[in-house]
């Protein structure tokens, strides 16, 4: 009898090095792999097919695996097919409206979260495209089809896609900003299935550290003195998009968290709606990590007596705080 597992790889995978005269992987594994199911032989069966599966995840091509048991006597074959493109989970027309999302309304980005990379989308061009937007969005340009298209009039692809015309055509197909959450929600969920499995310890190691931050951040973010951007806006007598350049000149602080958007501590206006003193020399001197920032601004310090050195900024003692701030820099925490 014939027992056949078929297996398709959830990512770009390849055909695995085999016998280029079988097509196949093979080994017998004796009959008592069949009786006990904790027998070395079993385990070493079970290790055969793991090894097929990881060999063809690991270059890059869609492939299915199909496993067959010859009988009483264990006989494993492991036939190779390679398979279309089109058979990876993949939703191009999600990819197309997140990008004509983004490239009519910018704000869209405030609402993608961390997670989102331009690695998780399949199409490649759509990957240099969000790439290229999100470049251009954090360093305070617009990312509209005419700056993109300056920037990809070489790209054979873009030509191929139909140039301006493709981005006008993600524009005029745009989806409205609210729906963007659950689109990247979406692409980011094919790409997850499109990734091989990972059990190595440390990756798990690195996964629960995540889970554990991310769980971290949104009990930040949820907090009531964490604003929206029209809240804060008004705390600041200020327009949606004057906070919004603030933000890129690192003058306000702005947290972004995977489902809230960014958020923004009510903490760092003063009572006559002014700003933290000396904000943009802390991210200077501390990098450009926003979630380093808020851990240094509000976590109480001896250097200065236990206080946190976002009420000494408060309380305009602004030169202490950069001191501080230096020193954590340099890597003096003594």
């Amino acid at each position: 009898m014939t027992h056949a597992v078929t297996k398709k790889t959830g990512r770009p995978a390849g055909v695995a090095q085999r016998s280029a005269a079988t097509g196949r992987f093979g080994g017998a594994a004796p009959a008592a792999a069949q009786a006990d199911p904790a027998s070395p032989a079993l385990a070493a069966l079970l290790q055969q097919v793991e090894g097929a599966v990881r060999a063809a995840y690991s270059t890059g091509q869609p492939t299915q695996l199909t496993v067959r048991l010859q009988g009483p006597s264990s006989q494993v074959d492991i036939e190779v097919e390679p398979l279309s493109a089109d058979a990876l989970p993949a939703d191009i027309e999600a990819e197309q409206a997140l990008l004509g999302a983004l490239l009519y309304d910018n704000d869209g980005f405030e609402h993608l979260g961390p997670a989102l990379t331009a690695a998780d989308f399949y199409e490649p061009f759509h990957q240099r495209l969000f790439a290229a937007m999100e470049d251009a969005w954090r360093s305070g340009k617009l990312a509209e089809p005419i700056l993109m298209a300056e920037q990809f009039s070489k790209d054979p692809a873009f030509k191929e896609l139909g140039g301006v015309r493709y981005l006008a055509d993600l524009v005029d197909r745009a989806p409205s900003t609210r729906d963007v959450p659950a689109i990247a929600a979406r692409i980011g969920g094919l790409a997850l299935r499109r990734r091989p499995p990972v059990d190595d310890e440390l990756e798990a190691a690195l996964r629960d550290a995540r889970a554990r931050g991310e769980s971290r951040a949104a009990e930040v973010l949820a907090a009531p003195d964490m604003l929206g951007a029209d809240d804060f806006a008004g705390l600041i007598g200020a327009t949606r998009e004057t906070v919004r350049q603030k933000l890129k000149r690192r003058e306000i602080l702005g947290l972004q968290g995977a489902k809230r958007g960014v958020r923004y501590p009510a903490w760092q206006v003063s009572r006559d709606g002014g700003l933290l003193p000396g904000l943009p020399t802390v991210f200077e001197l501390l990098g450009d990590s926003p979630w380093a920032v808020f851990r240094f601004l509000t976590q109480p310090s001896p250097a200065l007596e236990g206080e946190a050195p976002k009420d000494r900024l408060r309380r305009g003692k602004v030169a202490e705080v950069l001191d501080l701030a230096e020193s954590q820099a340099r890597g003096d925490f003594g």
